[in-house]
């Protein structure tokens, strides 16, 4: 195996996986397949987990993965973590347009914005600085939103599309403030983005657990979807 010219990125073949710390966790590892690359093999994602031992990581964890792309990581010895519903919105009937104002969310927010997600998600799943420029740069097309109270940041959305595809990638409103309609307001806005750019389906996905992201989803239109996704880990000795 080796290390691509860029030092996220190990190779063996023609098989790519992107690799790094997960969410700033010097102790756990990040492992992605390349999306533009062939599906890895078990074999292949054997050799990535020794060398991420090598590196001195402790536990690897694997991106949001489908039931078919699970396969080859349970071969290698990955187990599920974290399951996750998928939702999904085919766009026909949508939510009324925002009843809070939001605004685009801009560089001078983002030490904001990281705030309020760290105090709305369990220490797995907060976002660090790398993680959310990941999510804002995922897709080729980005919608950034944030909610302003007071003048300070208490709600900000992720959404893209791609394909013909709609996707809201995150959704945070700081516990203080939430059941105030923030979250609704962020996920019409998404959608009613999503549509005006001729997408016809938006999805999303939210832990299992987190009933009132949940019941957001389903009473603003998304339906649940079949298999669901999980994400995987494996420890490394």
């Amino acid at each position: 195996m080796r290390t691509s010219a860029k030092p996220d990125v190990v190779q063996w073949g023609a098989e790519r996986a992107h690799v790094g710390r997960w969410r700033g966790d010097s102790r756990t590892a990040y492992l992605s397949p390349v999306p533009e690359g062939p599906p890895p093999s078990a074999d292949f994602l054997r050799r990535c987990v020794d060398t991420l031992s090598v590196r001195g990581f402790v536990l690897v964890v694997t991106p949001a993965l489908s039931p078919a792309e699970q396969r080859p990581f349970l071969q290698a010895g990955f187990e599920r973590h974290e399951k996750l519903h998928v939702l999904a919105h085919d766009l026909l009937d949508l939510p009324p347009a925002p009843r809070r104002a939001t605004r685009r969310g801009r560089n001078r927010h983002r030490s904001a914005v990281l705030t309020v997600d760290q105090a709305a998600f369990g220490p797995f799943w907060r976002f660090d600085e790398a993680g959310l420029r990941e999510a804002l740069t995922a897709v080729p097309v980005t919608r950034f939103r944030v909610v302003v109270e007071a003048h300070a940041v208490v709600a900000y959305a992720v959404s893209g599309r791609a394909a013909g595809q709609g996707y809201l990638q995150r959704l945070a409103v700081h516990p203080s403030r939430q059941r105030a309609g923030y979250g609704a307001s962020l996920t019409a806005d998404a959608l009613h983005w999503i549509r005006r750019w001729g997408a016809t389906r938006a999805v999303v996905n939210t832990q299992l657990g987190n009933e009132a992201a949940l019941a957001l989803y389903l009473r603003l239109g998304f339906r649940l979807q079949p298999g669901g996704l999980a994400v995987l880990s494996r420890e490394l000795t």
